[in-house]
């Protein structure tokens, strides 16, 4: 009787444990796929065809290899920031700051490819990249430090750092850029190509860029005919690498159980031994050089400069990638990928079918109003939840009993167990 009970209860965490691994792709694709079927009684409303408009939606971004281009164009940066978000926010920072960082990485990566000209590749583009990093995780630790030391509240100072850092960009792209000694330091720290009358960077150097599909096959000794190869770059590489890798830090190791814990209760987590204050300023350091790297990739793999009004609003993209994405690193590349494709293909849906451009962002706010409705769906069996219900209250008791009155029951609760 015991071993069948024993079997029983098994089952019932395997059970579990494939709900809730399989809602981190089902709920992002059920939320898509009604956002899809509602937005079409609006493309009727405007006397379309949804199927057409969809159809022609879909060829603009995986019709041709030109299309699929422009998607990963768009999709990558975004990837950046919602992973960004999504460490942040499963670890109790939620980083508003995603756009901001952005820049910093942008222009940290741009300043290094404009003025390191003579590094070889294999030498600069590490270095540029990790520059952009550093200066994304130095600006988010910031308001990182000053909610763990001071207690202020992460969303204020984050989003007053992004309006700092657009006019620190749109000041430094207006001071023409020398490189050498013997110049004034704010020369030197200037963007702006001395040639151009407008206000942009010149071209970061080709030792600086990303290697492409073309650049790929010709050193393997083939020939790439098709323009569109060029833009097929190691950018996204990097960007589903890092996806990977925050997911393996996130759930597989101490840091990430640590973070997690944090970001569930940062008093239960004090009581377990975890240090709060340590672990909130990692995680802003660690969301903020994936943020700073969001604009890094942007500039090594597609545009290899910075001009005004660069990448506008990808940092603040990132928080609806990963609320679609369920807070899941790979949740975020499947919900980054239908925003890259919605943005991709727009313009020809309007064209061919007559939908206007505007409807994508119906679609986007219907997936995430699902997305997050999804959340509360719960399928375990009655007799599992009441059976869980239970342990938790046998468990408060227990600490309750352990510990002293004020350290008890409201200190170590049921989502401590759950993290």
């Amino acid at each position: 009787m015991l071993r069948l009970q024993e079997s029983t209860n098994r089952w019932e965490i395997l059970y579990r444990r494939f709900l809730e691994r399989s809602f981190n792709i089902l709920i992002p694709l059920g939320a898509i796929l009604a956002a899809f079927v509602i937005s079409s009684a609006l493309i009727v409303a405007r006397g379309a065809n949804p199927l057409s408009a969809y159809a022609a939606l879909f060829a603009g971004a995986f019709g041709s290899s030109n299309a699929l281009a422009n998607t990963v164009t768009r999709m990558v940066p975004i990837i950046m920031t919602g992973l960004a978000v999504t460490y942040g926010y499963r670890s109790g920072f939620f980083n508003i700051g995603a756009e901001g960082q952005l820049f910093m990485g942008a222009m940290a990566t741009t300043w290094m490819g404009i003025t390191l000209t003579g590094w070889p590749a294999w030498l600069l583009i590490p270095a540029s990249l990790l520059a952009g990093a550093l200066a994304g995780s130095l600006w988010a630790l910031i308001p990182g430090y000053l909610k763990a030391k001071r207690g202020f509240n992460e969303v204020l100072t984050t989003l007053l750092l992004n309006y700092i850092t657009i006019q620190l960009f749109e000041f430094l792209i207006r001071v023409d850029h020398a490189v050498g000694l013997g110049h004034p330091f704010l020369a030197w720290i200037g963007l702006k190509d001395p040639t151009q009358p407008f206000p942009k960077s010149a071209y970061i150097t080709e030792a600086a860029r990303m290697p492409s599909l073309t650049s790929l096959l010709t050193w393997l000794g083939g020939t790439a005919e098709d323009p569109a190869f060029q833009r097929f770059t190691l950018a996204a590489v990097v960007a589903v690498l890092a996806a990977v890798v925050i997911y393996i830090l996130l759930f597989k190791t101490t840091t990430g159980y640590r973070a997690r814990a944090v970001g569930v209760n940062p008093r239960a987590a004090q009581y377990m031994g975890i240090n709060v204050v340590r672990t909130t300023i990692t995680t802003a350091l660690i969301s903020g050089a994936l943020a700073g790297m969001a604009g890094s990739l942007e500039i090594m793999g597609f545009q290899h400069r910075v001009i005004q009004n660069f990448l506008v609003g990808a940092g603040y993209d990132g928080i609806p990638v990963a609320l679609i994405g369920q807070l899941n690193p790979l949740g975020v590349l499947l919900s980054a990928l239908f925003f890259g494709a919605l943005r991709a293909g727009a313009n020809r849906m309007q064209i061919v079918s007559g939908a206007p451009v505007s409807i994508i962002y119906v679609i986007q706010s219907l997936a995430i109003l699902f997305a997050i409705a999804g959340t509360v769906i719960d399928l375990r069996p009655r007799r599992l939840k009441q059976a869980e219900i239970e342990e938790a209250k046998r468990l408060e008791a227990e600490l309750a009993l352990q510990s002293s009155p004020a350290t008890g029951t409201d200190i170590l609760g049921e989502e401590a167990r759950h993290v």
